[in-house]
């Protein structure tokens, strides 16, 4: 309290009115004490200099924020989400980086990525919900294989203003968005190939499981560089059995689905496979592939394949990466060595 008080007019003005974790404690009585000091001091009645007025302005906002905040249930400092949900239990998440995304925020921690998701996409939650629980494994060797690929519950928890999603990941599994902005927007050919490699034998588990997952994408995908492996957990928002109508598609997804899945609407394996291209060339450096030949970003077979029109079937396209493509673009088989961790990341 008392280093609060002793703030300068222009530290205080210099918070955003939309951090007020800033400023104030993530409690309720505690945040009213705390402005009840400020405004003891810098009340223009009590501070009749100039500049008191806007001072105080400024400190009413930045309580108000933070009293919105506490109702809605989320509190969050560097490093640390605490959830207050709706039958009053209270959940500390510890985290390295939050990040945007369309329906809210994700915290991504060492063996957590939690997704705060606003009030208005609560169907897609539930449709989330409902795909993850029914992922099936047709016997343990297909499970202790696919599991650590797809997302795993740990807890769900509803707050006054938000559903929260948070999934268990080991410390291995990098958000593949950091990695491509820690690479500045380009990986090396050989490192693409061998996610591009990981994430079809995912969308060969999804075309076994009839789902269409609609949204394979830098913010969706974790890969594990020491494993060569990848990770779907986010995006099952978008998720629905192959035939059924779509509830929604991410921007990208629109962007690059075949014409028959937007014009029937309904999902397809297809548009994963598209959306796997649409990755390797954004890993690449260039969505659109347009540049990716003229700058020799890979070997001609690699390009071809990213650039020409997916299969109906992920088996098929699977087969014809492993066999043709990769043997093509690289010779023999091996491994290509990524030196990356969350420390290098965060």
């Amino acid at each position: 309290m008392n280093t609060m008080t002793g703030l300068s007019a222009e530290t205080l003005l210099a918070i955003p009115p939309t951090e007020p974790e800033r400023l104030f404690t993530g409690d309720a009585e505690q945040a009213k004490r705390e402005f009840r000091a400020l405004a003891a001091i810098w009340h223009p009645d009590r501070r009749p200099v100039a500049g008191t007025t806007e001072v105080f302005q400024h400190l009413t906002r930045l309580y108000d924020a933070a009293v919105r905040k506490l109702r809605s249930g989320l509190w969050i400092m560097p490093g640390q989400l605490t959830i207050r949900a709706s039958d009053g239990a209270v959940y500390q998440l510890h985290y390295r980086k939050a990040r945007d995304f369309e329906l809210g925020r994700m915290f991504l921690g060492d063996r957590i990525v939690a997704y705060v998701i606003d009030p208005a996409y609560s169907d897609l939650v539930e449709n989330a919900l409902q795909m993850i629980d029914r992922l099936p494994c047709a016997n343990p060797q297909m499970a202790a294989e696919m599991q650590p690929a797809l997302p795993d519950t740990v807890r769900r928890i509803e707050t006054a203003g938000h559903r929260v999603l948070v999934l268990r990941k080991t410390p291995d599994l990098l958000l593949l968005g950091d990695v491509l902005d820690h690479f500045s927007g380009r990986l090396e050919a050989g490192q693409v190939a061998w996610i591009i490699s990981s994430l079809l034998n995912l969308a060969c588990y999804l075309d076994y499981a009839r789902l269409a997952h609609n949204a394979v994408l830098a913010d969706t995908v974790f890969i594990s560089p020491p494993q060569h492996r990848s990770a779907l957990l986010g995006g099952w928002w978008y998720t629905v059995p192959q035939g059924q109508r779509l509830l929604a598609l991410p921007a990208t997804a629109l962007e690059y689905a075949p014409s028959g899945v937007t014009r029937r609407q309904c999902g397809a394996i297809g548009t994963d496979l598209e959306l796997i291209r649409a990755l390797g060339r954004e890993l690449l450096g260039d969505v659109t592939g347009a540049r990716l030949i003229r700058d020799h970003a890979a070997p001609p077979p690699m390009l071809d394949w990213l650039r020409f029109p997916a299969p109906r079937s992920a088996i098929e396209d699977y087969h014809t990466w492993q066999h043709r493509v990769l043997t093509a673009s690289f010779g023999p088989r091996r491994f290509v060595k990524l030196d990356l961790s969350a420390d290098d990341l965060y």
